[in-house]
C-alpha cells in the first residue's frame, strides 16, 4: 500500500531484473494486472505462495505483510527477505529481514533501479505467472465461482478508472484477488482490522473526492446493516453510488468457520429486514435484477 502512487518505478525495477510483482490488496492496479510480470492481489492463493517459497530473494516495500492480504498465520518465505519501509517498526514485524532498509519506497526503488547493472536478470518464467493467473478461475470452488459471474459483470460495468469501496463480506474476499484492475487506488477493502460496515461510508468519501469517477459500494447483508443509517447522507448530497447488496441473510464466513470447528452456529443467522423497502424508505433508487444482463444495466443506470 506505501508504494500504490508509485507503481512506475516497481514496474522498471521488475522488467530490469525479471522479478514477478505481487501487489497487496492496499496497492491492487498499481501495476496493471494485466502486466505479464504481475500476478495481481493473489497473495492468498497457494499457487502464489508457491511461487513465493521458491523466491531466492523476496523485496517487501511499503507493506507490512499483513495476515489479511494472504489469510494465513504466516507466508513462506524461505529465500532472503529485504524489507523496505518508512515505518520503523514494519521493518522487523512478523517477518525478520536479511537486509531492512528505512526509506521512503519509492526513493529506495528509484536509487535501486539505477544501482542494478543491466543484464542483471533472475530466471521467472513469465510462461508460470501465465498460468498461475489463468488457473484461478477454473481452481475457484462452486460459491467462488458465482461470486466471480457477479464480479465480472461489476467490471465490465463499470469504467476503468471506476471505484469499488468492499465490505467484509465473501464476495469481496474473492474480489480482491480476483477482480481485475488496471489502475490504482479503485479497489478499497478495510484491511487490518477487517471493519465490518465499510463499504457505504467508504463510497461516499471516494464519491466526494472523485465525483467525476463511477463508485459502487459492495457489501453483504450484516455489513450493510452496521452503517445503513449513510444511505440518508447519500441520498441528501444526491451521490450516484450503486449499493451492490450481497444477500445471504448470514454472516456465512464466520457460520462457516463455526462449522469447520465444531463450534455451534450463535449469531450468524440473523433476522434481515426487508432490503429493498429499506432502501426505498431512506428515498434510494432500487431494483433486485434477475439476471447479469438486468444487474449490469442496473449498475449503468446507477451510474
Amino acid at each position: 500500500g506505501g508504494m500504490v502512487d508509485h507503481g512506475g518505478v516497481v514496474k522498471a525495477l521488475a522488467e530490469k531484473i525479471g522479478a514477478a510483482v505481487i501487489p497487496t490488496v492496499a496497492a491492487k492496479g498499481a501495476v496493471p494486472d494485466s502486466h505479464p510480470l504481475c500476478l495481481g492481489s493473489t497473495l492468498s492463493l497457494p499457487p502464489t505462495q508457491e511461487l513465493l517459497r521458491s523466491a531466492d530473494v523476496v523485496i517487501a516495500v511499503g507493506t507490512e505483510l499483513a495476515e489479511t492480504d494472504s489469510w494465513i498465520d504466516r507466508l513462506p518465505i524461505t529465500g532472503k527477505l529485504i524489507r523496505i519501509d518508512i515505518d520503523p517498526a514494519t521493518l522487523t514485524r512478523d517477518y525478520p529481514p536479511e537486509i531492512a532498509i528505512l526509506a521512503d519506497g519509492a526513493t529506495a526503488l528509484t536509487a535501486l533501479l539505477a544501482a542494478m547493472p543491466n543484464g542483471s536478470r533472475s530466471q521467472i518464467d513469465r510462461a508460470e505467472l501465465a498460468r498461475i493467473r489463468d488457473g484461478i478461475l477454473p481452481s475457484l470452488p462452486p460459491l467462488q465461482r458465482k461470486h466471480a459471474r457477479v464480479l465480472d459483470a461489476v467490471r465490465a460495468a463499470l469504467p476503468a478508472d471506476g471505484m469499488v469501496a468492499s465490505d467484509m463480506t465473501q464476495i469481496a474476499y474473492t474480489g480482491c484477488y480476483y477482480f481485475r484492475s488496471e489502475r490504482p487506488r479503485c479497489w478499497f477493502h478495510p484491511l487490518g482490522y477487517g471493519t465490518l460496515g465499510y463499504a457505504l461510508p467508504a463510497a461516499i468519501g471516494a464519491k466526494l473526492a472523485a465525483p467525476e469517477r463511477a463508485t459502487v459500494a459492495l457489501a453483504g447483508d450484516a455489513g450493510l446493516l452496521f452503517t445503513v443509517q449513510e444511505l440518508a447522507t447519500a441520498v441528501e448530497l444526491k451521490l450516484p453510488i450503486a449499493i451492490v447488496l450481497w444477500n445471504n441473510d448470514a454472516l456465512a464466513q464466520i457460520a462457516e468457520g463455526m462449522v469447520e470447528k465444531g463450534i455451534p452456529e450463535i449469531g450468524v443467522r440473523q433476522r434481515n429486514p426487508d432490503f429493498i423497502k429499506l432502501g426505498k424508505a431512506f428515498g434510494c433508487h432500487t431494483v433486485k435484477p434477475t439476471s447479469l444482463a438486468r444487474f449490469k444495466a442496473a449498475l449503468a443506470t446507477a451510474f
